[in-house]
């Protein structure tokens, strides 16, 4: 069981893993619900672990950049989510 769960882990964090992550985060950029703002959260706590666990200058700036999106997309969302009700 924890060999699994070490495949799926080292799957997700490598590059590949977090290319897919993103984009799939990029898309829920689309939808204006509850659901999305609970994306992005899980999306800056995906981030905030690569931002640590990574010594590239140019990749804590990528993160960096893409932590800034969802917390803009996060008060875009609640804005219009609140606005609308």
């Amino acid at each position: 069981m924890k060999n699994a769960l070490i495949k799926v882990r080292d799957a997700i964090y490598s590059e590949n893993g977090m290319k897919v992550v993103n984009v799939l985060f990029f898309l829920s950029m689309l939808s204006r619900s509850p659901f999305a703002i609970i994306a992005y959260i899980a999306w800056i706590l995906y981030l905030v672990f690569c931002f640590k666990h990574t010594e590239s200058k140019v990749a804590k700036t990528i993160f960096g950049v893409f932590i800034a999106i969802a917390a803009i997309m996060i008060c875009f969302n609640l804005f219009f989510w609140i606005r609308g009700q």
